[in-house]
């Protein structure tokens, strides 16, 4: 006897389309869902951008590590306490983006005085390269970029559990390359006057960054002479 084929009738194909149309609709709506919880409702799509986020919503105070400066005399963040302070991290033999994150920090100095606004505010470049970044080369590296002494000042942790300290509190991400340097995370932090980590912003964020030190600059004085 000729074996009987399966026919898919009308309505049979069309309850195959339906099923197929809810399983792609529901597995889009799951897929959305997580990517919502995990990104903080949407807000934060990389892990940069949510560390960004996370330190805006949470300011974090800066422990009082003692480093040393470019004349290897000892300093602390409370040192500078009442100031605003942008900070980054590089290494003085660096061949790229340390070069441009000291340029931009240049320029700012350089724009904050000229406003004459550069009384409450400060700079520091930390180096997560210690034991070749001495307070020679770290002077030298200041002066390369015609820095000001009196509010810009280059550092270098006094051990190995303190840099590690310091970069995790940054969560600054360091890793050695083949050719002696570093592969690293770069941007620039930003402590309040009461010494807490309030913002951080990109290389490529610097007029967002001059709106916003103006605007906080702004509102420190507004509030002194209130």
């Amino acid at each position: 006897m000729a074996s009987e084929k399966a026919v898919d009738t009308p309505h049979h194909k069309g309850g195959k389309g339906v099923r197929t149309f809810l399983a792609t609709l529901f597995i889009a709506l799951a897929g959305t869902l997580i990517l919502w919880i995990s990104t903080d409702g949407g807000r934060a799509f990389t892990a940069e951008e949510a560390r960004r986020l996370e330190i805006r919503e949470n300011p974090r105070p800066v422990p009082d590590w003692q480093l040393q400066n470019q004349e290897a005399e000892p300093f602390t963040f409370q040192d500078w306490h009442g100031h605003f302070i942008v900070v980054d991290f590089i290494y003085t033999s660096c061949p790229s983006v340390c070069l441009i994150l000291s340029s931009n920090l240049r320029n700012l100095q350089k724009d904050f005085s000229a406003a004459g606004k550069s009384d409450r505010l400060r700079f520091l470049s930390i180096s997560f390269d210690p034991e070749k970044d001495t307070p020679q080369r770290l002077k030298e590296h200041l002066s390369h970029f015609s820095a000001d002494f009196t509010n810009w000042m280059a550092l270098r942790p006094t051990s190995e559990s303190q840099k590690k300290a310091i970069l995790d509190f940054f969560k600054v991400v360091v890793i050695p390359d083949e050719y002696g340097g570093y592969t690293h995370s770069a941007g620039y932090h930003i402590i309040s006057p009461d010494g807490k980590l309030i913002a951080i912003f990109g290389v490529d964020e610097m007029d967002e960054l001059r709106s916003y030190l103006n605007q906080a600059l702004e509102d420190r004085e507004n509030a002194s002479d209130n």
